[in-house]
């Protein structure tokens, strides 16, 4: 199969599996660049008879539309018939019979004048004028339109005429680029009742009437329709539909390596800016094979792909289509995110030429009226047509285009419609309202409210805005995508946030914009914090926190050292965690930044639960929720509720770790953050199992997965599935866990996670050790031992050299398992953390029981029972009491 072809073999299945079954329709769509033209030509060399591709994009080697004519509805039956009749080798006489019929009726209406009698009555009812009044051609609109609708209905009834007898089983017609259908679509509203009788719009008109029509009389044709949106089809047609995909990263490797190549590094940098898709893929390549790769501009990519040749049709013919009154009104339209009456009027600075104007405008398909996000009614210029009209304009009269968007601005602001008039202002290089962009973005950020956030940072990220800040304002263009990476790391869209914090970076070096540069290593440096990557995220924030001093940026490095001090929490290092929130707390309390007061405290509570310190975690928790309250955070007042469930359930208070977990799920939906509803269900199925309801926390995992999935977040996903093969371990279905874990260890792998490939180390031990396999349980945790030591993960490695312990003693290797407990105690004591202390007490009285040393396990449970009950845990406390009982009837 060819290169380009690569990923597609499922669609070419499918493909045969249709000419072998009933369905009459197979669709195919996707956006651009998913190699669908590409596809439609392989697949018509497959047909076992001719296959035959109608591409409706207007090329320089096929017919282009008559300059009398806007029907293309006219020219595709044209061709349509042109094949057909080839296929049955008889032509198509009733159809040419019909289409001639069909030039002279309507050639006869465009021509002859119509003499009408037209009367004024004044108020009083006197008549003021009764002559004839002449009408040329260019008046009569209804009856064209209705007389084209008329001649479609004939042309397809004569074409299934000439086709009734023809026997074409095994024939496929492939239909390419249908959006042309609908962007194409000609003016079909009148005045006179509001649109002609039966002109519909072309693209209703192929699905709804065309093809049902021509299925019905044509035996045993079959369509193959492809675009980038799925046509709706009539019900009753037996269809088959797919959307087409991007490429795994095996195939975007392939690809590039079929290119000459083949560095990794290379590849995995390509993978992850076009995240497999085709055409940005090929382009890179193209790039690369002029360009060191190393200095390709991210931006210049983007303004490629915005030119692609597949775009280059709307500025040429699409506006060539349009009557040359109406153009300077679409033209100006698409200069407005939202198309309204006035704001053209403001836009063109005059009055259009006639009364209807706005009512021709809108009666085009491609201005479709949708409902906006201040739930007003709103007419928008489909993005194709709109970003290519914008993009010609750009290019061919710069000076007009930015005298537009300057009147645009003045308009809406006198509407006090901030976010468009910042749109265009931006558009025009003018910043002087940057500080108010900034502010609408703090205010959906506080409210969590992240799509209201991405529009505000959109309207200086978008590519027609961003060209022109590049030049003006490349400092404001840095922070917004930092904004953006930022917005991505709350959701769990850690590659986009990468890509984005890279751009960012990028920008800021090269504009020497120092304070940029370090909120962009911030943002990685949180990266690497979520991947539990600690000594890069370590690396990247401190090289951020010098950057802060350099400059003066007293907010950023307040981050800094909140941030670094969480990284020095989960490296055990505990002194230096408290000194980081130390000077995060001190600077915050000097800026007068209760948010990030209430993060301080929200951190340190997490950290001191990490070290089984749960009452002063809760008591940091509280204050933390108490500070986010105050100033409406719902999101931080949910993740303090979250932390606060866990203690609760850790410390065997069930009921109120239910409370607050619920509490806290509620608030995540009311905010629509599905990251932490994910990770709220999560920790409910933690609650569930413990309950003893192992049904209702695997139905927990399969919502959190569902919305893992939903965000793109695959390190979710795999997280999710580890923590099922739990539940499933805990039932007692050892293969079907075993399973889950090897699914989330091949995604960890992709991922490069090597925190997420330890834990499936140690959960494959634990499942070996249940189904008995002893010296492969041994095997699997000594590596999960390693693993963990290799990142600096010390609770992973006591939990692994536990397990091990467990296993050593059932093997009935008690030295071993002695050695393995008491390491496992030696890292808890560094750690600082009393409930691990704790647990690693009991794991060490078990193997000496197991050794035979009765009395210095009872030491080790005594002392694990009073740590269990100065923190408050008290179903572990009374486990370790009945093994202190036990051990005492054995002396």
């Amino acid at each position: 199969m060819d290169m380009p072809l690569l990923g597609r073999e499922d669609e070419t299945a499918e493909f045969e599996a249709f000419l072998r079954g009933d369905d009459r329709v197979l669709l195919y769509w996707g956006v651009a660049g998913q190699g669908k033209s590409t596809l439609v030509e392989h697949l018509a060399e497959r047909c076992p008879k001719d296959g035959y591709v109608v591409d409706l994009e207007y090329t320089a080697g096929k017919r282009n539309p008559s300059s009398d004519s806007a029907d293309a509805a006219r020219e595709l039956l044209d061709e349509l018939a042109e094949v057909l009749g080839v296929w049955c080798g008889t032509g198509s006489p009733a159809y040419r019979r019909a289409a001639d019929r069909a030039d002279v009726d309507e050639q006869a209406l465009l021509t002859r004048n119509i003499t009408q009698k037209a009367m004024v009555i004044a108020r009083g009812g006197s008549s003021i004028v009764d002559s004839p009044v002449s009408l040329n051609a260019g008046n009569i609109k209804e009856p064209l339109a209705h007389l084209r609708a008329l001649n479609r209905s004939k042309l397809v009834r004569a074409l299934c005429d000439d086709l009734r007898k023809a026997d074409l089983s095994g024939r496929v017609l492939f239909v390419d680029t249908t959006e042309r259908l609908y962007y194409l679509d000609e003016v079909a509203y009148f005045e006179a009742g509001g649109g002609a009788r039966g002109a519909d719009e072309i693209g209703h008109w192929f699905a709804n009437r065309f093809v049902p029509q021509l299925l019905r009389g044509v035996k045993g044709l079959k369509l193959v329709l492809s675009g980038r949106e799925a046509v709706s089809m009539k019900p009753g047609i037996r269809c088959r539909r797919r959307e087409l995909r991007n490429w795994p990263s095996a195939d975007s490797n392939a690809y590039l390596a079929s290119r000459g190549q083949e560095a990794e590094r290379f590849q995995q940098a390509v993978f992850r800016l076009c995240k497999g898709h085709p055409g940005w893929t090929s382009m890179l390549s193209d790039t690369a094979a002029i360009l060191d790769w190393s200095e390709i501009d991210l931006f210049e990519l983007e303004r490629i792909a915005c030119d692609r040749p597949a775009e280059e049709w709307l500025p040429h013919v699409f506006l060539s289509r349009i009557p040359e009154h109406r153009r300077a009104v679409v033209v100006a339209a698409a200069t407005l995110r939202s198309v309204a009456k006035e704001a053209v009027v403001a836009v063109l600075a005059e009055t259009p030429q006639d009364e209807q104007w706005f009512e021709s405008l809108t009666a085009y398909s491609f201005v479709q009226l949708r409902r906006a996000h201040r739930q007003r009614s709103s007419w928008q210029i489909h993005p194709l047509v709109r970003g290519a009209i914008h993009s010609h304009l750009g290019s061919q009269e710069p000076l007009r285009l930015m005298e537009w968007h300057r009147r645009a601005a003045a308009y809406f602001s006198r509407l006090d419609d901030l976010e468009e008039e910042l749109y265009h202002r931006f558009c025009s290089g003018d910043t002087s309202k940057q500080g108010e962009w900034h502010r609408l973005f703090q205010s959906a950020n506080l409210e969590c409210d992240y799509d209201s956030g991405l529009r505000v940072i959109e309207l200086v990220t978008v590519h027609e805005v961003r060209e022109v800040l590049l030049r003006t304002a490349p400092g404001l263009v840095s922070h917004a995508l930092v904004l953006r990476s930022d917005v991505a790391l709350y959701q769990g869209r850690l590659d986009d946030a990468v890509f984005e914090a890279e751009q960012a970076l990028r920008i800021a070096r090269e504009e020497s914009l120092v304070r940029e540069e370090a909120k962009a290593l911030l943002v990685l440096g949180l990266v690497s914090e979520r991947r539990s990557e600690l000594t890069r995220a370590k690396e990247l924030l401190g090289e951020a926190f010098d950057l802060c001093l350099a400059s003066g940026d007293t907010q950023n490095g307040a981050n800094c050292q909140l941030h670094l001090g969480s990284v020095a929490a989960r490296q055990a290092d505990y002194v230096r965690a408290s000194e980081c929130f130390s000077v995060a707390a001190r600077l915050y309390q000097k800026l007068g930044d209760e948010l990030g007061e209430g993060n301080v405290h929200w951190q340190h509570g997490t950290a001191l639960r990490r070290v089984g310190r749960l009452r002063e975690s809760r008591e940091a928790l509280r204050l933390a929720a108490q500070k986010y309250r105050g100033i409406g955070f719902r999101l931080g007042v949910a993740n303090a509720l979250r932390e606060e469930g866990g203690i609760y359930l850790r410390e065997g208070r069930s009921r109120k770790s239910r409370n607050s977990l619920y509490e806290a799920l509620g608030l995540y939906r009311e905010i629509s953050d599905r990251l932490g509803e994910a990770a709220c269900l999560a920790e409910l199925s933690f609650l569930e199992l413990t309950d003893g309801d192992a049904d209702a926390a695997h139905g927990s995992l399969r919502k959190a997965a569902s919305l893992y999935a939903s965000i793109g977040n695959d390190l979710g996903v795999a997280d999710t599935n580890l923590l099922c093969a739990q539940v499933l371990v805990h039932q007692g279905a050892l293969d079907e866990a075993l399973a889950h874990v090897t699914r989330a260890s091949t995604v960890y792998r992709d991922l490069e996670s090597q925190l997420g490939r330890a834990n499936c180390l140690l959960f494959s031990g634990v499942i070996m050790q249940r189904n008995g396999a002893l010296p492969e349980a041994s095997v699997s945790l000594a590596r999960a031992v390693r693993a963990f030591r290799e990142i600096g993960n010390a609770q992973g490695e006591r939990l692994a050299l536990g397990e091990r312990s467990r296993v050593a003693v059932l093997e009935g290797d008690g030295d071993l398992a002695v050695r393995l407990a008491r390491r496992a105690l030696q890292l808890s004591s560094f750690m600082g953390s009393k409930a691990a202390m704790a647990e690693s007490m009991q794991a060490l009285g078990i193997a000496e029981l197991a050794n035979g040393r009765t009395r210095d396990a009872m030491h080790m449970f005594s002392a694990g029972r009073t740590l269990f009950e100065e923190l408050g845990i008290d179903h572990q406390a009374q486990e370790v009491s009945n093994m202190l009982l036990l051990s005492a009837a054995a002396l």
